[in-house]
């Protein structure tokens, strides 16, 4: 499951972000499907919060050769969907979500690479 929800929420992290730049930083940024579907609804931050909202927490661990130890993290889905606000800082802390993009990156980066 890492390898899809992972895309996922990539990509979901990355619409939030370039759609709605009126935060400064990560911890205040929060969207609500009121604004999400302003325009027209069904669009990829919309299908994403429809299919995840409700599902339980996700935790992952992953190997950090360099530091020699185990990394853990913990994807938080919101309860519901609804008009409320979500804060991506529930889903996921920005320092969270960084090491998450990284390993994720650095992974597909090694299967494409020759060695």
């Amino acid at each position: 499951m890492e390898a899809e929800i992972g895309s996922e929420l990539f990509k979901f992290f990355r619409n939030v972000v370039s759609h709605f730049p009126f935060f400064n930083t990560w911890d205040e940024i929060w969207i609500k499907k009121s604004v999400i579907n302003w325009n027209k609804d069904g669009q990829s931050i919309d299908k994403f919060l429809k299919k995840y909202a409700g599902k339980e927490t996700i935790k992952y661990r992953f190997w950090e050769a360099k530091k020699r130890k185990m990394a853990y993290l913990s994807i938080n889905f919101p309860q519901k969907y609804q008009n409320d606000k979500i804060y991506l800082k529930e889903i996921l802390s920005e320092k969270e979500g960084l090491k998450f993009s990284f390993i994720l990156m650095k992974q597909i980066i090694d299967t494409q690479v020759e060695k």
